[in-house]
C-alpha cells in the first residue's frame, strides 16, 4: 500500500520525506515546510493525535494541511478526533488512490488560495509540491 503511494507520489512529481518515529515528525515539519503533510497516527514512540494538535498549535505550522491516513477501526472517533484537532480529512490505510486524490485536491486548492493571495505566486522551483507522508510500520514489507 504505501509503495502504492510513493510510486504515485513520484510519478506526479511530489517528494516525499518519510520518517517512523513521531519524536522526529515535528521537528521535520518545522525544517521542511511541507506543502502538505500525510500524518499517521501510530508511531511506536508517539500518538499521531498528539503530533497532529502540536502541529496545529504551532505558528511555523499551523497552515500546513494534514491528511491522516490510518488504519481503520471499528468506529469513526479517529476519524472524528483528527478532523476536530484540524486535519483536512481522514483516510483509511486500504485505500491508496483515495489518499492520493485527496492530496491532489488540498495541494490544488492550496495552490489557488495563494495565487489568489499573491498572483506571482509558484509552487516549488521545479514546479511540484513536495508533501511529508509519516508512518510507522512495514505494509506488505515495505518501510517509508
Amino acid at each position: 500500500m504505501q509503495e502504492t503511494v510513493r510510486n504515485a507520489a513520484a510519478s506526479a512529481g511530489h517528494r516525499v520525506t518519510a520518517v517512523a518515529k513521531g519524536a522526529q515528525a515535528f521537528d521535520l515539519a518545522v525544517g521542511v515546510q511541507p506543502d502538505i503533510i500525510v500524518l499517521d497516527l501510530s508511531f511506536p514512540d508517539a500518538d499521531g493525535r498528539d503530533i497532529l494538535a502540536k502541529l496545529k498549535a504551532d505558528a511555523t505550522t499551523m497552515l500546513i494541511p494534514v491528511l491522516v491516513w490510518s488504519s481503520g477501526r471499528t468506529n469513526d472517533s479517529d476519524s472524528r478526533i483528527s478532523l476536530a484537532l484540524g486535519a483536512e480529512d481522514y483516510v483509511q490505510k486500504d485505500d491508496a488512490r483515495l489518499l492520493i486524490r485527496k492530496i491532489e485536491r488540498v495541494l490544488l486548492r492550496v495552490e489557488e488560495s495563494e495565487r489568489a493571495r499573491n498572483p506571482s505566486w509558484l509552487p516549488h522551483s521545479d514546479g511540484h509540491a513536495s508533501f511529508i507522508a509519516w508512518a510507522t510500520r512495514a505494509v506488505a514489507g515495505f518501510h517509508f
